[in-house]
């Protein structure tokens, strides 16, 4: 039997457990990419039908285990469902990476990049994540600076070929982190994640979070900045979706979060490529998603404007 047979049955064997009976239908409702799109990576999801009822399921991969806690990440998915901005979590089986969700309907849809110009839409995920950092602590606190230093060791200690400036890269969050220190930092809980294709909206334009994979205590100006890099391909309305967050605007908590938007494209650069290292799963492009990553990095990072973010950050 195939690893992908086996995932398949034991999704089956819960599902009929939860259904009461082996479910009439079973299927995974979408293509999983790691380019152009990072999309279903971390984990298998599975829709099982049985009569009027219907399960979601998520099945964690274990070759994302080095950069992914599956059993925070669905103890996290728990509590932000339980604030109503993320499908409800109905069960989880720790030792299998697994957990169920509520089915939330045929008429909800996944997000994407075109829903970024949609202002209702960009209004209702800025509200979502604000109830996130609002409501209660979460079991780990995260920040993007060690985990960039994490996920470098992994991929020195694999031998993955990573890009010639990576020095300097590394220079650049080293920088960075000192700026931002100086200035201090307050954690509360993140999503960590402006991926657009991690939303699911409504037949009313309502918006609720997916993936708390990497949702962690943490500067709420990383969510920001997460938010920003994926909304805005152009720092004039980048600013202006700053203000959208904030209400009001601040040069240097602007560029706050703009670092962290930029070094969100380092940490998932060093994340693909530990992936196309070590993944068993040959055929996603994940080379080709960190070469995407490393490239927008490297125009944000390696240029004399990005000196000038850093002291003004402080300011």
């Amino acid at each position: 039997m195939s690893d992908a047979d086996a995932r398949k049955n034991t999704v089956l064997k819960i599902a009929s457990s939860q259904l009461g009976a082996p479910p009439q239908n079973l299927e995974s409702p979408f293509t999983v990419l790691a380019s152009p799109a990072w999309r279903g990576v971390e984990a298998d999801i599975w829709v099982a039908q049985w009569g009027d009822a219907t399960r979601v399921y998520k099945h964690y991969h274990p070759d994302t285990a080095f950069y992914v806690d599956a059993v925070n990440a669905m103890q996290i998915a728990r509590q932000v469902g339980d604030l109503g901005v993320a499908p409800t979590v109905e069960k989880t089986w720790d030792e299998s990476a697994l957990m169920e969700m509520r089915h939330v309907g045929i008429s909800w849809r996944a997000g994407g990049l075109h829903d970024a110009a949609d202002s209702v839409i960009r209004l209702r995920v800025v509200a979502a994540k604000k109830t996130i950092q609002g409501g209660p602590r979460f079991a780990r606190d995260a920040d993007i600076f060690g985990e960039i230093r994490a996920l470098h060791a992994f991929c020195i200690a694999h031998r993955v070929k990573l890009p010639q400036f990576i020095d300097a890269y590394l220079g650049f969050a080293q920088h960075a982190e000192h700026a931002i220190r100086a200035v201090g930092v307050d954690k509360v809980p993140c999503h960590r994640d402006g991926n657009t294709s991690n939303l699911m909206i409504g037949p009313n334009q309502e918006v609720l979070l997916l993936d708390f994979d990497l949702a962690a205590n943490a500067d709420p100006y990383e969510d920001v900045g997460c938010y920003l890099i994926e909304m805005f391909e152009r720092e004039p309305e980048a600013r202006a979706g700053f203000e959208e967050w904030h209400g009001s605007f601040s040069e240097s908590l602007f560029q706050r979060a703009m670092t962290y938007g930029f070094l969100d494209d380092l940490r998932w650069g060093l994340i693909a490529s530990g992936m196309a290292a070590t993944s068993p799963r040959k055929t996603l492009e994940f080379a080709k998603y960190a070469s995407w990553r490393y490239l927008r990095f490297d125009q944000n990072s390696q240029r004399s404007h990005a000196a000038d973010r850093l002291r003004k950050l402080g300011k």
